[in-house]
C-alpha cells in the first residue's frame, strides 16, 4: 500500500520521466550542431541526424537552405514586402559541403541555375544505424548583415529529409522517410504535424561591436526569419546524382 509520501514520490518520478523522455525526443530531431553563429564569421557545422525511421536505418539525407529569392521573410513576426537583400548583403552560395565518408560515401551540392549552392545531400555506402547519431559536415561562409539596416539577427529555416527507403512520393510514410520540414507549404515533402516545428534553424546574429546598429534604430534591432517557398522545396529537395534524380523515384 502506498503512503501519501510514497504516492507523491511516485507521481513526481513519473513526471520527471515524462520530462526526460520529452527532452530525449526533442533532441532526437535532426538539427544543426551549431544553431547560432555571428555575422561576418566563417563557421564549420554539422547536420546531426538523430534517428532512423522506427527500426529502419537512414540511407541518405537531403538538406535545403532558403534561397532568399522567393522565400517568405518576416520582421518581428510580421510579413516583409521586400526581400532578404534588405537585410543580408551576400546570401547565396555561402553553404559548402565538407567532403567526408564518415557516414555516407557519396555527397553532392544542390545548386540553382546560377551555380549558387543552396544545400547538399549525402548517401550511399553503409547505412546509419537507426539508434545512432550521424554527423554530416558542412561550412557556412561569412554572412554579411547590412550595416545600414536595423537587423539584429536572421533565422534561416533549414529543411531536411532523412531517407530510409527510396520510394516515389506516394511511398512517403514514417517507415520510409523522416521529414524535418515545414508542415504548411503544400508540397509532398511537408512534415505531417499540427505544429510547424520540423525544420532545423541557423540564426546569424549581428556582432554589434564590429557591426553596430545605426543610430536611427534607437538601440533596438529587428528579428528577421526566412522560410523557403513551396516552389524551392519542390525543386531542391529531390536528390540528383550527376543530374539524374534518384530520390524520390
Amino acid at each position: 500500500m502506498y503512503t501519501k509520501h510514497g504516492l507523491k514520490f511516485f507521481t513526481i518520478s513519473i513526471a520527471t520521466i515524462a520530462i526526460c523522455v520529452s527532452g530525449v525526443s526533442a533532441l532526437a530531431h535532426t538539427r544543426l550542431e551549431v544553431p547560432e553563429i555571428a555575422d561576418n564569421i566563417r563557421a564549420s557545422n554539422n547536420v546531426i541526424v538523430g534517428h532512423g525511421c522506427g527500426e529502419s536505418n537512414v540511407i541518405g539525407t537531403s538538406v535545403v537552405f532558403p534561397d532568399g529569392v522567393d522565400s517568405t521573410v518576416t520582421v518581428d513576426g510580421q510579413p516583409h514586402t521586400g526581400t532578404l537583400a534588405d537585410f543580408v548583403d551576400n546570401w547565396g552560395n555561402l553553404i559548402k559541403k565538407n567532403y567526408s565518408k564518415e557516414v555516407f560515401t557519396h555527397q553532392q551540392s544542390k545548386t540553382d541555375a546560377d551555380g549558387n549552392v543552396l544545400g547538399f545531400w549525402a548517401g550511399g555506402g553503409d547505412s546509419l544505424p537507426h539508434d545512432m547519431n550521424g554527423y554530416i559536415s558542412f561550412r557556412v561562409g561569412p554572412v554579411t548583415l547590412k550595416s545600414d539596416s536595423c537587423v539584429a539577427s536572421v533565422k534561416f529555416y533549414v529543411s531536411i529529409a532523412d531517407i530510409c527507403e527510396i520510394t516515389s512520393t506516394s511511398g512517403f510514410n514514417e517507415n520510409t522517410v523522416n521529414f524535418w520540414t515545414h508542415n504548411n507549404l503544400g508540397t509532398p515533402y511537408d512534415r505531417v504535424g499540427t505544429t510547424d516545428d520540423g525544420p532545423a534553424t541557423l540564426t546569424v546574429v549581428r556582432n554589434t561591436t564590429t557591426n553596430p546598429l545605426p543610430e536611427s534604430c534607437g538601440g533596438k534591432g529587428v528579428v528577421v526569419e526566412v522560410k523557403p517557398s513551396a516552389a524551392q522545396i519542390n525543386r531542391d529537395m529531390p536528390i540528383k546524382l550527376d543530374g539524374t534524380q534518384i530520390w524520390p523515384q
